[in-house]
């Protein structure tokens, strides 16, 4: 039955995704998402931590941190549709006015793989269908950006994550020896958000 639900996305737009679910089922199955999945599945090579909060009677926040920095951040909100559910997902805008891991974006300390966009939506059907994320249904290009896949790499080769203090595109453990060295390697930070309060 549950493959039977109406996935994807409805006619109005294209960022809502319609289901017939009960907006108060859908809300539910939102807060069991694979959110572990999720992170395994996306992540960049720094061990990154999600947080859940329930922003409003139709919306769930997750935030991504990592060191107690916050790194992304996405909203999806059930609003009842005919007898169902739309589902929307908010990304907050980068400093240059576009989404954040929008597929375009530079940072010198990847938390995840972009785009974004379409990583959330199967984030989103999966916990609609009740099954665990997959990252192989992912309709598109499933990471634009080079340094997350090299950090993924270092990360998933060694076992050993990078972490925000480090340089750019260095691992840990070459990071820890030059500091053990005497040497202080210039650490870029990356400004994730339009508005630092985000």
């Amino acid at each position: 039955m549950v493959s039977l639900l109406a996935l994807g996305a409805c006619q109005g737009h294209p960022n809502e995704l319609y289901y017939k679910l009960a907006p108060s089922e859908a809300h539910n199955r939102l807060l069991r998402a694979d959110i572990v999945g999720f992170r395994d599945a996306r992540q960049c090579g720094m061990l990154i931590y999600f947080s859940t909060t329930a922003t409003a009677p139709d919306a769930i926040t997750w935030d991504v941190t990592s060191s107690d920095v916050l790194l992304a951040r996405f909203t999806l909100r059930v609003v009842p549709k005919d007898d169902g559910s739309i589902i929307t997902i908010e990304l907050p805008k980068g400093p240059n006015g576009a989404e954040i891991y929008d597929g375009n974006q530079h940072y010198t300390h990847p938390a995840l793989m972009q785009p974004m966009r379409p990583a959330l939506r199967e984030l989103v059907d999966s916990a609609m269908a009740g099954r665990p994320y997959d990252w192989r249904r992912i309709q598109g290009t499933l990471n634009t950006d080079s340094l997350c896949g090299s950090l993924r790499d270092n990360f998933e080769a060694s076992g050993r994550p990078y972490e925000l203090n480090d340089p750019s595109g260095m691992t840990h453990e070459d990071a820890q020896a030059a500091r053990s060295n005497g040497k202080s390697p210039p650490v870029e930070q990356d400004q994730v958000f339009a508005d630092q309060s985000q």
